[in-house]
């Protein structure tokens, strides 16, 4: 016996058991129930835009190729708004352009150019836009949710599959009825798809989005 029930219902140790070994499958489960903190802009984020934007959006190098500045934080956030135009929108990392130049390689405009950020760098940046996209290490309070939108951060492009086998590249919208909205990456557009027409897997990816 690990532990001894007191007559108030709470457990203590029993000096007399043997200590207990966690084993690997254990301490894992434990690892992934310590929550995860909130992204830090300064250390987390700005290092990934130094080592991979810096050369081509710097306001200390004179280099705002396509608009973009990264280094100076007054210009950067002009970019940061929940609304069509900004690259960023803060609580919505499917629906950032900033996010889907990075992480869709076919992008015409797919940043950085010939090269691909690692996954860790790209989960970091989605939930840095999830938690509201703000420079102070704070998470951002977002509207609430319309009924069957994410609820969690997703990557921006995902493969869907249809019945005859045909996979196209798109991002979740929401679940609408018995559609799924899709967002196309070429030009953002959002298109309705049957759920039936698509494979049991993507039924269940569209599904999966869309569950808090």
């Amino acid at each position: 016996m690990l532990a001894k029930e007191k007559r108030d219902g709470t457990f203590s140790p029993d000096p007399n058991a043997p200590p207990m070994i966690l084993t690997r499958p254990v301490l894992l489960s434990c690892m992934l129930a310590i929550p995860a903190s909130a992204v830090d802009f300064k250390k987390d984020i700005q290092p990934i835009l130094e080592k991979n934007c810096y050369e081509c959006h710097s306001e200390a190098k004179k280099k705002r190729k396509g608009g973009f500045v990264f280094d100076d934080l007054e210009t950067f956030k002009l970019d940061i708004a929940d609304n069509d135009v900004a690259q960023i929108r803060p609580g919505k990392p499917a629906e950032s352009h900033f996010l889907e130049v990075i992480v869709n390689r076919d992008h015409d405009r797919h940043m950085p150019p010939d090269d691909q950020l690692s996954s860790g760098d790209i989960r970091k940046l989605t939930d840095w836009i999830k938690e509201g996209a703000t420079f102070d290490g704070t998470v951002a309070k977002t509207a609430a949710t319309v009924e069957g939108m994410p609820k969690k951060a997703l990557p921006p492009i995902m493969s869907w599959t249809n019945l005859e086998g045909k996979t196209i590249k798109a991002g979740f919208v929401r679940l609408d009825g018995e559609n799924v909205v899709l967002r196309m990456p070429a030009n953002a557009q959002e298109v309705a798809y049957p759920l039936a027409k698509l494979s049991e897997a993507s039924q269940k990816l569209a599904r999966d989005c869309a569950a808090p």
